[in-house]
């Protein structure tokens, strides 16, 4: 059994249901799992602290991450440098299927981390969601086209995360992070998307 704490950052609440998603199966794994907002900065801090691997989770709007999540790395990037730890990127570019859309996303990750000094062992990318119903006309327009831009043609609300694959990956990073008392570091903090356990 390990403890694991995830920090995130949601807009609309899809990034929450994600990081749920992901604590439900690593507890069903028999892990301890805490989930913070990085907003209630003092309690995810402290569950970093008190962690043995970490998550930390946001969604990319208009190419960049939420400003909450960027000061919380950057602030406390070296207490997540020091544990195992992997970051989850949100983001409707990834249902796509386009090459020149999923370049995009490194290109995502690099402008969050280049400000950090955070170095996670794991990055991988979610699809997220578009719920135009939900936004006023003004956002609604704007998320329209960047969904479009992304190579994706909305016709009303969509739900792109594919659930299973997020199981998934819950499962393979609960058996290769390190166990409790087990003090190693990823192999070669690679910064990769994980398929399979190593």
């Amino acid at each position: 059994m390990a403890n694991f704490a995830i920090a995130y950052a949601t807009s609309e609440g899809h990034t929450r249901a994600v990081v749920d998603h992901v604590a439900d199966t690593l507890r069903q794994q028999g892990h301890l799992v805490s989930v913070h907002d990085v907003g209630a900065t003092a309690a995810a801090v402290a569950a970093v602290a008190a962690s043995e691997a970490v998550i930390v989770a946001g969604s990319i709007h208009g190419g960049r991450m939420q400003p909450r999540l960027v000061r919380f790395v950057s602030a406390h990037g070296v207490a997540l440098s020091e544990k195992p730890s992997a970051l989850v990127m949100v983001s409707l570019s990834a249902a796509s299927r386009e090459a020149r859309v999923r370049e995009r996303l490194g290109a995502y990750v690099t402008t969050f981390l280049t400000s950090t000094p955070w170095r996670p062992d794991v990055v991988e990318f979610v699809a997220g969601s578009l719920r135009p119903s939900s936004l006023g006309p003004i956002r609604r327009t704007l998320a329209t086209r960047m969904a479009r831009h992304a190579g994706i043609s909305p016709d009303g609300d969509l739900e792109c995360t594919d659930w299973v694959a997020l199981k998934r990956f819950a499962s393979a990073l609960a058996r290769w992070f390190p166990r409790v008392g087990v003090p190693t570091r990823a192999p070669g903090r690679s910064r990769r998307r994980l398929h399979d356990p190593p």
